[in-house]
């Protein structure tokens, strides 16, 4: 071959490699997935040929919603009910599936490439959808529609007879759905146009099996307790049972710690908690869970007598009244906590109950575990409260009130003894309390009174006589209503004392604010009986007005009578 044609040759092999080089070049051979779905892809009779990421993804989100209003028959022997797939939680996965459309004829050697793209123009590539069902809603619904060839399995449960001994009741397989093939089949008829799918059931076992009761040794009481309250109070005794209900056939691990806190939660009024005396700061107050606190010392002293092991314990501020002083516990969400471990092998399993004013919550575990528990506590002091004076601007001047009563303080200390078969295991001491005294308050008035004021008047001429300021002898003197005159010797008085009523003085003659002599000007503030008529009377009455705050005395000096004065 001659060197020409040699040269021709080279020329036309780099000719054609080029020429092929841009055809998968401009083809899309070597595009990344970042750009166009090859022609022929295609999901659910929909084709992806073509489209980038955002056009594919728009284009399932379409198709989505057509199939969520696809009805599917559901066939069980000679049943059959019609389900919405909007109604199970379907949702196509757009992303995948447009994750998977990208890539396709993308991956192997360029031959591999070349051949898959051949197969998509001839017979296309139908991707598999990429499905999910929200499982809760899957099954309500299933379980509403097929309500008759369902039966729910039965958990094993525990019994207690009168002896306080406790016995499983087994548990009971039901009849359900076999859900994770009933979600493949659903996707499979997506694309027909009347979907149809046989239901397949399956033996659902409880949650809690009978073997796995039996397992947790629980054979019997180990330890109880019952505090009283008043079930008048309604919202704490709502309250009692909100808290006790938190605990009620609770199931502890041997080894862990329990919290209150924890198992009860907030007590707040999106909880269910109302309002109801607490203490806070040495005082009953209204809060939000007052109560809650009987159910944690009831509980505390439950845990006591079943000679478990408590972590930790706070005493209230205050003694309560429906425990022993030294076995309260008090309760503060996030900041006071009763919590304790089962320091036994075996499970423990708590019972409370709420009935006719009486809280009890009672624990049971392996009655090997069982003994014999006493809990003595005892006072090691008493702090005396103090006496508080206060000014209280409201009273009267040197008057005193009890605000507030005050208590003795106390320091007390515990032990727990712990018996079996009369012989003594252990004896521990266990948390002690410190209860603050209340100091006595009392307010003393400082409130200085204002004495009567004469009112401005004016005598009517003719009406008045002057009144001598030097009294006459007794003898001489005679009643001080024969000096007046028109006096009001047969006037009708409050009490028969004959001091005038209002009705009585509004005729009278008055006196000017000029008289020479001292006068005693008497103000009614209210009724009573003054024995006696004349100035005798008047004195007595004024004694007893004076000790029952019915007169107020301006200047001291002999008092008179006088007919039409206007007291203020």
């Amino acid at each position: 071959m001659s060197l020409k044609t040699t040269r021709i040759a080279v020329s036309l092999l780099l000719a054609t490699a080029v020429i092929i080089l841009m055809f998968f070049l401009t083809s899309g051979f070597f595009s990344t997935s970042a750009e166009k779905v090859l022609p022929g892809v295609e999901v659910l009779n929909v084709k992806l040929g073509g489209l980038n990421r955002p056009e594919g993804t728009a284009r399932l989100q379409d198709l989505e919603k057509s199939l969520r209003a696809k009805r599917v028959a559901l066939r069980f022997e000679d049943r059959s009910w019609q389900l919405i797939l909007n109604e199970t939680g379907f949702d196509l996965d757009e992303e995948a599936i447009m994750d998977a459309a990208l890539s396709a004829g993308r991956h192997g050697s360029i031959y591999q490439r070349w051949l898959e793209r051949k197969r998509f123009n001839k017979t296309r590539l139908p991707l598999l959808p990429v499905t999910t069902f929200d499982r809760d809603r899957l099954e309500g619904r299933v379980n509403e529609l097929c309500a008759g060839i369902l039966v729910q399995p039965r958990d094993a449960s525990f019994t207690i007879d009168r002896n306080e001994l406790v016995s499983v009741i087994p548990g009971k397989n039901g009849v359900g759905v076999d859900y994770d093939l009933l979600e493949k089949d659903l996707t499979a008829v997506l694309t027909s146009e009347q979907p149809v799918v046989t239901l397949v059931t399956i033996d659902q076992a409880p949650a809690r099996t009978t073997a796995f009761l039996e397992s947790m040794n629980v054979k019997g009481l180990l330890g109880g307790y019952t505090t009283k309250f008043d079930p008048g109070k309604t919202s704490r005794t709502y309250n009692v049972s909100v808290a006790a209900q938190a605990l009620d056939k609770m199931l502890i691990l041997p080894g862990h710690e329990i919290s209150f806190n924890k198992v009860v939660g907030p007590r707040s009024s999106e909880a269910g908690y109302k309002n109801a005396p607490v203490i806070v700061n040495n005082e009953f107050v209204d809060g939000l869970g007052g109560g809650v606190c009987q159910v944690s010392t009831t509980l505390y002293n439950a845990v006591l007598l079943a000679n478990l092991h408590i972590v930790k314990r706070s005493s209230h501020s205050l003694p309560v009244s429906y425990v022993p002083i030294g076995r309260d516990a008090t309760v503060v969400y996030d900041t006071v906590d009763l919590t304790f471990r089962n320091n036994t092998d075996s499970y423990l399993y708590l019972k409370t109950g709420v009935t006719g004013g009486q809280l009890t919550i009672k624990i049971y575990g392996n009655t090997d575990y069982k003994r014999d528990v006493t809990v003595n506590t005892w006072i090691t002091e008493e702090i005396e409260p103090q006496v508080i004076y206060e000014t209280d601007p409201n009273l009267p001047l040197g008057e005193e009130v009890v605000k507030q009563e005050g208590s003795k303080g106390f320091k007390t200390a515990a032990e727990r003894i712990v018996k079996k078969n009369g012989v003594v295991e252990k004896k521990e001491t266990i948390p002690s309390s410190n209860y603050s005294p209340v100091n006595k308050i009392i307010a003393v008035g400082s409130m200085e009174q204002d004495l009567p004021q004469i009112a401005p008047s004016k005598p009517v001429p003719g009406t008045a006589r002057p009144v001598p300021s030097t009294p006459e002898t007794p003898e001489n003197q005679g009643s001080p209503f024969d000096q007046v005159g028109n006096g009001p010797g047969n006037a009708v008085t409050d009490g028969g004392s004959k001091l005038p009523t209002d009705a009585n003085t509004e005729n009278n003659a008055e006196f000017t604010s000029s008289l020479s002599f001292p006068a005693v000007i008497l103000s009614r503030t209210a009724t009573k009986q003054v024995p006696g008529t004349g100035l005798e009377g008047e004195l007595q009455g004024r004694e007893e007005g004076r000790r029952f705050g019915e007169f107020q005395q301006r200047d001291r000096a002999h008092s008179v009578w006088m007919p039409g004065l206007n007291v203020l």
